[in-house]
C-alpha cells in the first residue's frame, strides 16, 4: 500500500477511563488505565487534521468516550469538518442530553452489547435492560441520521446460537451488525483464538494514525502499551507520520520481517483498509 502524505484515518482516544469491567477486555492488562484528553490538545489535533476533510475520524479507543466531561463540546468542535466521524460506546451513558451532540457530530456510532443472558455476566456492572433501553431511545431520536451498528464479542465459549440470536434481536433496528473475534488473549495484544496461517503485510502503518489521550501515538488499535511512535504534544501529525520509526515499521510489513515485537506477535493485522478478515459483518 502506498503511504499517503497524511493518514487516511485518525483515531483519537478521548478517554482512557471506563466504567465497566468486561471479562474479556484487554484493559485488565494495562498498568495505568484512566485519563481524558485535554480540550486544548484535542483542538490542536483537529485543527491539523481538518484541512483533510476526507480523513476518517474515530473518537474512541481504550476507554468509554462518553465519560469525558467535555464530551458534547468535543463533538461540537468536529461537527461538519469531516466526511466520516465514527465512535464506539458501551451505551451505558447514552442519555438524552447527549443525543443532539451525537447526531450533529457523528456519522457512525457502534454500540458494544451482547445477548441478554450473557451481557449481565460479562459486562459488569452494566445491566442489559438499561443499555438496550438507552440504545432504543437513541434510535428513535436519531431517525436514521447517524449510521448505527451493534457489536458483540465472540469468545471460545460463544455458541453459534448466541450469534444467531444477536442478529435476530437487532436485524431490523440498526444498519450494521458486527461479530468480533475475541482478541488480546492471554495479554498478548492483537492475538486471536485461531491465528491466521498466512501472514500478510498490514496496511495500518500506511493508513491510520492512533493518538492516545496523553498525546502519545500508537501503531494501531491493537497497540495498547507499546513504545510510542511519537507525541503530538511535541510534534505535528505530519512530522510523526513521516518519521524514521514509521518508515522502519512500514518496511518490516512490506518484507514480513519483524523486529518490532508488537507487530511480530499480532494476529489482528489488516490486509486491506477496513477489512480485517476476522469475525463477521452483516450490512443492511
Amino acid at each position: 500500500m502506498l503511504t499517503p502524505d497524511f493518514p487516511k484515518r485518525v483515531e483519537i482516544e478521548i478517554s482512557n477511563s471506563c466504567n465497566l469491567r468486561c471479562t474479556y477486555c484487554p484493559r485488565s492488562y494495562l498498568d495505568n488505565p484512566g485519563g481524558f484528553i485535554s480540550e486544548k490538545l484535542f483542538r490542536k489535533i483537529i485543527d491539523e487534521t481538518s484541512p483533510f476533510p476526507g480523513t476518517i475520524l474515530v473518537l474512541h479507543r481504550r476507554g468509554e468516550s462518553m465519560l469525558h466531561p467535555g464530551f458534547n463540546s468535543l463533538l461540537g468542535y468536529v461537527s461538519g469538518k469531516f466526511k466520516e466521524i465514527q465512535m464506539a460506546t458501551n451505551a451505558t451513558l447514552l442519555k438524552p442530553e447527549k443525543f443532539e451532540a451525537i447526531v450533529r457530530g457523528l456519522t457512525f456510532i457502534s454500540f458494544s452489547i451482547d445477548i441478554p443472558s450473557v451481557f449481565d455476566k460479562t459486562r459488569n456492572p452494566a445491566k442489559y435492560s438499561v443499555v438496550e433501553g438507552n440504545i432504543l431511545d437513541f434510535l428513535k431520536f436519531n431517525k436514521g441520521k447517524v449510521r448505527t451498528q451493534v457489536s458483540m464479542v465472540k469468545t471460545a465459549d460463544t455458541p453459534e446460537k448466541n450469534v444467531e440470536l444477536f442478529k435476530k434481536i437487532w436485524n431490523d433496528k440498526v444498519d450494521r451488525i458486527r461479530i468480533y473475534e475475541e482478541h488480546s488473549i492471554g495479554g498478548v495484544f492483537g492475538s486471536i483464538r485461531n491465528p491466521r496461517k498466512e501472514r500478510k503485510p498490514c496496511v495500518m502503518p500506511s493508513y491510520e494514525l492512533l493518538i492516545y489521550h496523553d498525546g502519545k501515538v500508537g501503531r494501531c488499535n491493537h497497540d495498547w502499551d507499546g513504545e510510542p511512535m511519537g507525541d503530538v504534544n511535541l510534534q505535528t501529525i505530519n512530522e510523526i507520520w513521516c518519521n524514521k520509526k514509521y518508515a522502519q515499521l512500514r518496511r518490516q510489513h512490506e518484507r514480513l520481517a519483524f523486529t518490532d515485537p508488537l507487530c511480530a506477535k499480532c494476529d489482528s493485522w489488516y490486509p486491506e483498509a477496513g477489512q480485517q478478515g476476522t469475525g463477521e459483518v452483516v450490512e443492511k
